[in-house]
Protein backbone atom coordinates (compact mmCIF):
# COMPACT_ATOMS: atom_id res chain seq x y z
CA UNK A 1 0.00 0.00 0.00
CA UNK A 2 2.57 2.60 1.02
CA UNK A 3 4.51 1.71 -2.43
CA UNK A 4 1.34 2.36 -4.49
CA UNK A 5 0.82 5.46 -2.64
CA UNK A 6 4.95 6.26 -3.88
CA UNK A 7 3.89 5.90 -7.56
CA UNK A 8 0.86 7.39 -7.35
CA UNK A 9 2.52 10.40 -5.88
CA UNK A 10 5.64 10.44 -8.06
CA UNK A 11 3.10 10.04 -11.36
CA UNK A 12 1.23 13.22 -9.88
CA UNK A 13 4.72 15.38 -9.56
CA UNK A 14 5.84 14.55 -13.21
CA UNK A 15 2.28 15.46 -14.17
CA UNK A 16 2.57 19.09 -12.50
CA UNK A 17 5.73 19.37 -13.80
CA UNK A 18 5.09 19.16 -17.66
CA UNK A 19 1.78 20.81 -17.23
CA UNK A 20 4.08 24.19 -15.63
CA UNK A 21 5.95 23.90 -18.75
CA UNK A 22 2.87 23.90 -21.11
CA UNK A 23 2.13 26.65 -19.03
CA UNK A 24 5.48 28.77 -20.14
CA UNK A 25 5.33 27.86 -23.51
CA UNK A 26 1.57 28.98 -24.20
CA UNK A 27 2.68 32.04 -22.13
CA UNK A 28 5.71 32.37 -24.71
CA UNK A 29 3.28 31.88 -27.66
CA UNK A 30 0.83 34.99 -26.52
CA UNK A 31 3.90 37.33 -25.91
CA UNK A 32 7.37 36.57 -27.07
CA UNK A 33 6.18 33.88 -29.41
CA UNK A 34 4.11 36.37 -31.34
CA UNK A 35 6.20 36.16 -34.73
CA UNK A 36 6.06 32.26 -34.45
CA UNK A 37 2.19 32.70 -34.29
CA UNK A 38 2.19 34.61 -37.43
CA UNK A 39 4.25 32.18 -39.29
CA UNK A 40 8.14 31.73 -41.47
CA UNK A 41 10.40 34.28 -40.49
CA UNK A 42 11.58 35.44 -44.06
CA UNK A 43 14.24 38.26 -45.20
CA UNK A 44 12.55 39.24 -48.77
CA UNK A 45 15.34 40.68 -51.09
CA UNK A 46 13.70 43.70 -52.82
CA UNK A 47 15.62 44.61 -56.43
CA UNK A 48 15.15 48.40 -57.16
CA UNK A 49 16.47 50.01 -60.17
CA UNK A 50 16.33 53.56 -58.96
CA UNK A 51 18.32 55.31 -56.09
CA UNK A 52 17.95 54.36 -52.50
CA UNK A 53 16.93 58.31 -51.89
CA UNK A 54 14.63 58.34 -54.89
CA UNK A 55 11.51 59.56 -53.21
CA UNK A 56 9.81 56.18 -55.21
CA UNK A 57 12.21 53.75 -53.41
CA UNK A 58 11.61 55.45 -50.12
CA UNK A 59 7.80 54.85 -50.73
CA UNK A 60 8.25 51.15 -51.65
CA UNK A 61 10.61 50.73 -48.00
CA UNK A 62 7.88 52.93 -46.19
CA UNK A 63 5.20 49.90 -47.21
CA UNK A 64 7.83 47.06 -46.15
CA UNK A 65 8.39 48.91 -43.01
CA UNK A 66 4.36 48.32 -42.41
CA UNK A 67 4.35 45.08 -43.79
CA UNK A 68 7.48 43.95 -41.37
CA UNK A 69 5.18 45.65 -38.63
CA UNK A 70 1.88 44.13 -39.26
CA UNK A 71 3.73 40.79 -39.53
CA UNK A 72 5.35 40.95 -36.05
CA UNK A 73 9.07 41.35 -37.76
CA UNK A 74 8.33 37.86 -38.78
CA UNK A 75 8.49 39.18 -42.87
CA UNK A 76 11.73 41.48 -43.40
CA UNK A 77 13.51 43.07 -46.23
CA UNK A 78 16.70 43.89 -47.29
CA UNK A 79 17.24 46.72 -50.05
CA UNK A 80 19.17 46.49 -53.34
CA UNK A 81 18.72 49.73 -54.89
CA UNK A 82 20.16 51.03 -58.18
CA UNK A 83 20.08 48.19 -59.70
CA UNK A 84 22.57 46.18 -57.75
CA UNK A 85 20.98 43.22 -57.36
CA UNK A 86 19.90 43.18 -61.20
CA UNK A 87 19.14 45.79 -64.12
CA UNK A 88 15.81 47.42 -64.43
CA UNK A 89 15.04 45.29 -67.38
CA UNK A 90 16.00 42.32 -66.20
CA UNK A 91 13.80 42.49 -62.73
CA UNK A 92 10.76 40.48 -63.77
CA UNK A 93 13.18 37.49 -64.51
CA UNK A 94 14.79 38.23 -61.84
CA UNK A 95 11.82 37.34 -59.92
CA UNK A 96 10.71 34.80 -61.40
CA UNK A 97 13.79 32.56 -61.06
CA UNK A 98 14.40 33.72 -57.38
CA UNK A 99 17.37 35.74 -57.82
CA UNK A 100 15.00 38.57 -56.34
CA UNK A 101 11.99 37.89 -53.96
CA UNK A 102 10.01 41.56 -54.79
CA UNK A 103 11.17 44.22 -57.23
CA UNK A 104 9.47 47.27 -58.99
CA UNK A 105 9.29 47.30 -62.33
CA UNK A 106 8.69 49.61 -65.24
CA UNK A 107 6.29 48.57 -67.51
CA UNK A 108 8.28 50.23 -70.37
CA UNK A 109 10.93 47.94 -69.95
CA UNK A 110 8.30 45.14 -71.10
CA UNK A 111 7.88 45.74 -74.69
CA UNK A 112 7.68 42.09 -76.38
CA UNK A 113 7.08 40.87 -73.01
CA UNK A 114 4.25 42.85 -71.61
CA UNK A 115 2.12 42.48 -74.52
CA UNK A 116 -1.30 42.65 -72.74
CA UNK A 117 0.17 45.91 -70.02
CA UNK A 118 2.07 47.45 -72.63
CA UNK A 119 -0.87 48.98 -73.84
CA UNK A 120 -0.65 51.42 -70.88
CA UNK A 121 1.83 53.31 -72.22
CA UNK A 122 0.25 54.64 -75.18
CA UNK A 123 -0.84 57.71 -74.87
CA UNK A 124 -4.97 58.33 -74.19
CA UNK A 125 -6.12 59.41 -70.82
CA UNK A 126 -5.69 62.51 -69.59
CA UNK A 127 -5.49 61.95 -66.19
CA UNK A 128 -6.37 64.48 -63.79
CA UNK A 129 -3.73 63.70 -61.74
CA UNK A 130 -0.93 61.03 -61.02
CA UNK A 131 -3.26 59.60 -58.32
CA UNK A 132 -6.23 59.15 -60.31
CA UNK A 133 -3.87 57.33 -63.22
CA UNK A 134 -2.61 54.69 -60.08
CA UNK A 135 -5.80 53.61 -59.13
CA UNK A 136 -6.77 53.47 -62.98
CA UNK A 137 -4.08 50.57 -63.85
CA UNK A 138 -3.97 48.81 -60.58
CA UNK A 139 -7.94 48.45 -60.93
CA UNK A 140 -7.19 47.34 -64.73
CA UNK A 141 -4.88 44.45 -63.31
CA UNK A 142 -6.91 43.19 -61.08
CA UNK A 143 -9.55 43.04 -63.44
CA UNK A 144 -8.18 41.77 -66.58
CA UNK A 145 -5.01 39.83 -65.03
CA UNK A 146 -2.83 39.70 -68.16
CA UNK A 147 -1.31 36.32 -67.99
CA UNK A 148 2.32 37.59 -69.05
CA UNK A 149 2.32 38.30 -65.28
CA UNK A 150 -0.11 35.39 -63.93
CA UNK A 151 3.43 33.58 -62.61
CA UNK A 152 4.09 36.41 -60.12
CA UNK A 153 2.21 37.52 -56.94
CA UNK A 154 0.95 41.59 -58.30
CA UNK A 155 1.15 43.31 -54.83
CA UNK A 156 0.22 46.67 -56.53
CA UNK A 157 0.16 48.79 -59.68
CA UNK A 158 1.12 52.87 -60.24
CA UNK A 159 0.62 54.93 -62.83
CA UNK A 160 2.48 58.17 -62.77
CA UNK A 161 0.62 60.74 -64.38
CA UNK A 162 2.54 63.42 -64.67
CA UNK A 163 4.65 63.10 -68.08
CA UNK A 164 6.87 66.51 -68.92
CA UNK A 165 8.99 67.81 -71.70
CA UNK A 166 11.59 69.92 -70.96
CA UNK A 167 13.44 72.11 -73.48
CA UNK A 168 16.30 74.26 -74.35
CA UNK A 169 13.69 75.95 -77.20
CA UNK A 170 10.44 78.15 -76.51
CA UNK A 171 7.36 75.93 -76.61
CA UNK A 172 4.07 78.18 -76.51
CA UNK A 173 2.19 75.79 -79.02
CA UNK A 174 2.02 71.77 -79.98
CA UNK A 175 3.69 72.70 -83.35
CA UNK A 176 6.68 74.07 -81.83
CA UNK A 177 7.94 70.02 -81.16
CA UNK A 178 7.92 69.65 -84.69
CA UNK A 179 11.66 68.61 -86.04
CA UNK A 180 13.15 68.66 -82.43
CA UNK A 181 15.68 66.22 -81.43
CA UNK A 182 13.81 65.26 -77.84
CA UNK A 183 15.42 62.22 -75.70
CA UNK A 184 13.33 59.87 -75.10
CA UNK A 185 13.35 55.63 -73.57
CA UNK A 186 12.97 53.09 -76.67
CA UNK A 187 9.44 52.72 -75.95
CA UNK A 188 8.45 56.05 -76.27
CA UNK A 189 10.03 56.74 -79.37
CA UNK A 190 6.72 55.58 -81.35
CA UNK A 191 4.82 58.62 -79.22
CA UNK A 192 7.72 61.09 -79.84
CA UNK A 193 7.79 61.02 -83.24
CA UNK A 194 3.74 60.93 -83.47
CA UNK A 195 4.09 64.45 -81.70
CA UNK A 196 6.33 65.31 -84.69
CA UNK A 197 9.85 65.54 -83.32
CA UNK A 198 12.91 63.52 -83.93
CA UNK A 199 12.99 61.03 -81.01
CA UNK A 200 16.77 59.94 -79.89
CA UNK A 201 16.73 57.32 -77.14
CA UNK A 202 19.49 57.68 -75.09
CA UNK A 203 20.41 56.47 -71.26
CA UNK A 204 19.09 58.83 -68.32
CA UNK A 205 22.65 59.61 -66.89
CA UNK A 206 23.53 60.91 -70.05
CA UNK A 207 20.85 63.65 -71.06
CA UNK A 208 22.38 66.44 -69.00
CA UNK A 209 25.15 66.65 -70.91
CA UNK A 210 23.14 65.88 -74.10
CA UNK A 211 21.51 68.79 -73.21
CA UNK A 212 24.18 71.29 -72.17
CA UNK A 213 26.10 70.33 -75.44
CA UNK A 214 22.62 70.34 -77.75
CA UNK A 215 23.58 66.87 -78.75
CA UNK A 216 19.63 67.05 -77.64
CA UNK A 217 17.39 69.77 -77.53
CA UNK A 218 14.63 68.20 -75.32
CA UNK A 219 14.23 65.10 -72.42
CA UNK A 220 10.84 63.44 -72.40
CA UNK A 221 9.71 62.06 -69.14
CA UNK A 222 8.82 62.37 -65.67
CA UNK A 223 9.00 65.68 -63.82
CA UNK A 224 10.16 64.56 -60.27
CA UNK A 225 13.25 62.45 -62.30
CA UNK A 226 14.12 65.98 -64.21
CA UNK A 227 14.04 67.73 -60.78
CA UNK A 228 16.89 65.15 -59.54
CA UNK A 229 18.55 65.29 -62.69
CA UNK A 230 19.05 68.70 -62.48
CA UNK A 231 17.88 69.40 -66.19
CA UNK A 232 16.87 72.73 -65.00
CA UNK A 233 20.20 74.11 -65.34
CA UNK A 234 19.83 73.06 -69.48
CA UNK A 235 16.63 73.86 -70.30
CA UNK A 236 14.16 76.47 -70.75
CA UNK A 237 10.98 75.63 -71.01
CA UNK A 238 8.72 72.74 -69.33
CA UNK A 239 5.86 71.55 -71.18
CA UNK A 240 3.39 68.83 -69.08
CA UNK A 241 2.18 65.93 -70.95
CA UNK A 242 -0.63 65.04 -69.34
CA UNK A 243 -1.34 62.25 -71.89
CA UNK A 244 2.14 60.14 -70.09
CA UNK A 245 0.82 57.37 -67.77
CA UNK A 246 4.00 55.68 -66.85
CA UNK A 247 3.11 52.28 -65.39
CA UNK A 248 4.75 50.18 -62.87
CA UNK A 249 4.70 46.98 -61.29
CA UNK A 250 5.66 45.81 -57.08
CA UNK A 251 5.82 41.88 -57.84
CA UNK A 252 6.33 39.09 -55.45
CA UNK A 253 8.04 35.62 -56.75
CA UNK A 254 4.84 33.13 -56.53
CA UNK A 255 6.41 30.68 -54.61
CA UNK A 256 7.81 32.99 -51.84
CA UNK A 257 4.21 33.86 -51.80
CA UNK A 258 2.84 30.59 -51.52
CA UNK A 259 5.46 29.78 -48.79
CA UNK A 260 3.60 32.15 -46.51
CA UNK A 261 1.52 32.00 -43.52
CA UNK A 262 -2.48 32.68 -44.07
CA UNK A 263 -2.11 34.80 -41.41
CA UNK A 264 1.33 36.79 -43.15
CA UNK A 265 -0.67 36.68 -46.79
CA UNK A 266 -3.70 38.45 -44.89
CA UNK A 267 -1.56 40.78 -42.63
CA UNK A 268 0.39 41.79 -46.63
CA UNK A 269 -3.05 41.92 -48.24
CA UNK A 270 -4.22 44.76 -45.89
CA UNK A 271 -0.99 46.54 -45.42
CA UNK A 272 -0.96 47.18 -49.25
CA UNK A 273 -4.58 47.97 -49.47
CA UNK A 274 -3.92 50.46 -46.40
CA UNK A 275 -0.27 52.00 -47.98
CA UNK A 276 -1.97 51.93 -51.20
CA UNK A 277 -4.89 54.40 -49.99
CA UNK A 278 -2.65 56.70 -47.52
CA UNK A 279 0.42 57.27 -49.67
CA UNK A 280 1.35 54.98 -52.78
CA UNK A 281 -1.53 56.14 -54.87
CA UNK A 282 -0.34 59.70 -54.46
CA UNK A 283 3.62 59.92 -54.21
CA UNK A 284 4.55 61.04 -57.07
CA UNK A 285 1.96 64.41 -57.79
CA UNK A 286 3.86 66.12 -54.56
CA UNK A 287 6.81 64.92 -56.53
CA UNK A 288 6.16 66.77 -59.37
CA UNK A 289 4.45 69.82 -57.51
CA UNK A 290 7.68 70.25 -56.15
CA UNK A 291 9.48 69.55 -59.70
CA UNK A 292 6.93 72.12 -60.89
CA UNK A 293 7.89 74.52 -58.34
CA UNK A 294 11.94 74.22 -58.11
CA UNK A 295 11.39 74.61 -61.95
CA UNK A 296 9.78 77.69 -61.63
CA UNK A 297 12.27 79.01 -58.99
CA UNK A 298 14.92 78.49 -61.94
CA UNK A 299 13.95 81.01 -64.27
CA UNK A 300 12.10 78.17 -66.35
CA UNK A 301 8.61 78.46 -67.88
CA UNK A 302 6.40 75.45 -67.28
CA UNK A 303 3.52 75.09 -70.31
CA UNK A 304 0.31 73.89 -69.93
CA UNK A 305 -1.21 73.69 -73.45
CA UNK A 306 -4.96 75.05 -73.47
CA UNK A 307 -7.49 72.52 -74.67
CA UNK A 308 -6.83 73.02 -78.32
CA UNK A 309 -3.65 72.14 -78.38
CA UNK A 310 -4.19 69.10 -76.23
CA UNK A 311 -6.14 67.83 -78.93
CA UNK A 312 -3.63 68.24 -81.06
CA UNK A 313 -1.70 66.46 -79.26
CA UNK A 314 -3.44 63.27 -78.51
CA UNK A 315 -5.00 63.36 -82.15
CA UNK A 316 -1.79 62.92 -83.29
CA UNK A 317 -0.55 60.50 -80.69
CA UNK A 318 -3.95 58.49 -79.60
CA UNK A 319 -4.20 56.06 -82.79
CA UNK A 320 -0.96 53.97 -80.88
CA UNK A 321 -2.92 52.92 -78.47
CA UNK A 322 -6.07 52.31 -80.48
CA UNK A 323 -3.84 50.49 -83.23
CA UNK A 324 -1.84 48.00 -80.44
CA UNK A 325 -5.49 47.20 -78.82
CA UNK A 326 -6.48 45.87 -82.61
CA UNK A 327 -3.43 44.32 -82.93
CA UNK A 328 -3.74 42.37 -79.63
CA UNK A 329 -7.06 41.35 -80.68
CA UNK A 330 -5.29 39.96 -83.89
CA UNK A 331 -3.55 37.61 -81.53
CA UNK A 332 -6.33 36.44 -79.16
CA UNK A 333 -6.46 38.96 -76.87
CA UNK A 334 -9.05 40.88 -75.71
CA UNK A 335 -7.38 44.32 -76.94
CA UNK A 336 -10.00 46.94 -77.44
CA UNK A 337 -12.22 45.74 -74.93
CA UNK A 338 -9.29 46.21 -72.37
CA UNK A 339 -8.46 49.80 -73.74
CA UNK A 340 -12.87 50.54 -73.51
CA UNK A 341 -12.09 49.28 -69.34
CA UNK A 342 -8.86 51.81 -69.17
CA UNK A 343 -11.03 54.85 -70.54
CA UNK A 344 -14.23 53.12 -67.90
CA UNK A 345 -11.72 53.58 -65.04
CA UNK A 346 -10.20 56.85 -66.06
CA UNK A 347 -13.70 58.43 -65.86
CA UNK A 348 -14.17 56.88 -62.55
CA UNK A 349 -11.37 57.73 -60.55
CA UNK A 350 -10.80 61.12 -62.62
CA UNK A 351 -13.69 62.12 -61.32
CA UNK A 352 -13.32 60.70 -57.85
CA UNK A 353 -9.73 62.69 -57.56
CA UNK A 354 -10.10 65.70 -59.45
CA UNK A 355 -8.83 68.37 -57.24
Amino acid sequence: MKKLFSIMLAFALVVTLFAGCGGQKNQNQGGDSQGEAMGPNVNLSFAMYLAENDPTTQDCVRYLEMIKEATGGTVDYTLYAGGTLCPAPEELDAVRKGLADVAFFPVAYGAGSLLESFMLEYPGVNFVNGKAASYTVNDWFNQVQPKEIADLKLLYALGQGNGIIMTTFPVEKFEDLKGRQIRCGDSQAPIIKAYGATPTVMVFSEVYEGLRTGVVEGFYGLAAAGKNAKLYEVTKYAVKDPFYIGTYLMVMNQDVWNSLSEAQQKAITETTAKAFDEFLAAGRDADAEEAYKTFEENGLKVVEFDQANLDKMIGASGYLQKDYAKELDSKGYNGTKNLDLIFELAEKYNAQFAK
